[in-house]
């Protein structure tokens, strides 16, 4: 298991990093070798997506159901999802806050793989790569976020 928190700070307001990160479809830019599929109809609470990742018969398909669904109010708001596919489970609570003029992205997730029994130096490898794959995809969130801000 492996848990993980990143926290990127933007000028951007709370409304312009919700639209962003909140943009399920576009998680493809930010996620190496990816492909969205999303349910129909407007994101809440049950709704679905998933991100189809790799290459050909490499490729695995990360499902995520949404279990919490707060759009910002007043400068805050949060959502949350859990991982439902076979390889992957855990799930991601993501939170934008007001920060002064801008705000602040906090991204908390804990990822299993399924499959495995919990191995200490896997957990440890794969802590890193989260981290380095999640943090990049945050980094270009806020940097679009930034740029629609202007």
């Amino acid at each position: 298991m492996v848990d993980l928190h990143l926290v990127r700070e933007t000028t951007a307001p709370p409304e312009v990093v919700w639209d962003v990160v909140t943009d399920f479809a576009a998680y493809g830019r930010w996620m190496p070798l990816t492909r969205m599929r999303l349910d129909e109809g407007p994101t809440r609470v049950g709704w679905g997506f998933a991100g189809v990742s790799g290459v050909g018969p490499l490729a695995f398909r990360d499902s995520m159901l949404v279990t919490r669904w707060a759009p910002p109010t007043d400068g805050a708001g949060d959502f949350r999802v859990v991982k439902t596919g076979l390889l992957l489970g855990g799930w991601a609570q993501v939170a934008v806050t007001r920060r002064g003029a801008g705000s602040t992205l906090d991204w908390r997730q804990d990822l299993v793989v399924r499959p495995l029994p919990p191995l200490p130096w896997l957990d440890r490898v794969l802590r890193r790569v989260a981290a380095r794959v999640y943090g990049a995809a945050l980094d270009a969130m806020v940097a679009r976020a930034q740029g629609r801000a202007r």
